[in-house]
C-alpha cells in the first residue's frame, strides 16, 4: 500500500485549508494591495483634515446608528467635526425603581455629523470611505456649506455649549440690529436692549406699529450688518 508524501512544516505554511498550494507571488501582490489602499485612504483622510482658508462647514449623512463611531473615526483622521448631543436619562427598569439613573449622552440630530473641510473630490472620495458615511448633504458634486455662525447657533441652542454663547453675545452689543429667526416673531427685525446672562437676550422689535420688548435665545437671532 503506497502513502502519499506527506508535506513538511515549511511546504504545509504555503498550503491553502484545502491542502491546495498557494501562489505566493500574487499573495503578496494582493497585500501589499490593500496596504497601499490603506496608506492611500490615511493620506486622502489627512488631506481632508488641513485646515485652510477655504475650509467650510458641511453636514454628512451617516447610516443609522453609526453616529459615535464616525465621530471618532474623525477625531482620529484630525477632522474637525462637530456631533449635536443631548443629555437624556435612561428608561427606567421596573424592578429598578429606586436606583437613581444617570444621564447619558445620545445624538440630538441621528443620522447627521458635521465636518469642517476643504470642498474637493478627494475630500469627500476620503470621507465616504469611513465605515458609515452615506454622503454629504447636495452631494459630492454640490455640497451645501453652512456658515459658521449657524453652527454657533445650533451649538448655543442644542447643548447650550459655553463657548459658541460667548462667541455670539460678543459677536453683539447693545444697540445693534438683529432679525428673529425662530419662533413667532420670525422675520422680525429688532434692536438689542440688553445682553442677559448665559444664552438670553433682551430686544425691541415694531410689532404692528408698537415698539415691543422681547426676551429671546441667542440661537434665535442673526446680526444684520
Amino acid at each position: 500500500m503506497m502513502h502519499s508524501k506527506r508535506p513538511s512544516d515549511v511546504e504545509r505554511a504555503w498550503l491553502d485549508r484545502n491542502g491546495d498550494p498557494i501562489n505566493i507571488d500574487y499573495a503578496w501582490q494582493k497585500s501589499d494591495a490593500r496596504i497601499a489602499l490603506r496608506r492611500r485612504e490615511r493620506a486622502m483622510l489627512a488631506a481632508a483634515g488641513m485646515d485652510g482658508p477655504e475650509a467650510r462647514w458641511y453636514v454628512l449623512r451617516v447610516e443609522e446608528r453609526t453616529d459615535i463611531a464616525v465621530d471618532k473615526s474623525l477625531h482620529d483622521a484630525n477632522v474637525e467635526r462637530w456631533m449635536a448631543t443631548k443629555s437624556v436619562l435612561p428608561p427606567r427598569r421596573s424592578d429598578r425603581k429606586k436606583q437613581r439613573s444617570e444621564p447619558v449622552l445620545m445624538a440630538a440630530l441621528p443620522g447627521y455629523v458635521f465636518v469642517r473641510v476643504v470642498s474637493t473630490p478627494a475630500t469627500w472620495a476620503a470621507l465616504k470611505t469611513i465605515k458609515g458615511v452615506v454622503d454629504v448633504l447636495g452631494g459630492a458634486d454640490n455640497p451645501k456649506p453652512l456658515k459658521a455662525a449657524e453652527i454657533l447657533k445650533l451649538q448655543a441652542f442644542i447643548e447650550k455649549n459655553p463657548r459658541a454663547i460667548e462667541v455670539l453675545t460678543n459677536a453683539l452689543k447693545v444697540g445693534d440690529r438683529v432679525s428673529i429667526d425662530a419662533g413667532p416673531f420670525a422675520s422680525f427685525e429688532a434692536i438689542v436692549l440688553v445682553l442677559g446672562d448665559a444664552e438670553r437676550i433682551k430686544v425691541e422689535a415694531s410689532l404692528f406699529g408698537r415698539a415691543t420688548p422681547l426676551e429671546l435665545d441667542l440661537a434665535q437671532v442673526t446680526k444684520l450688518e
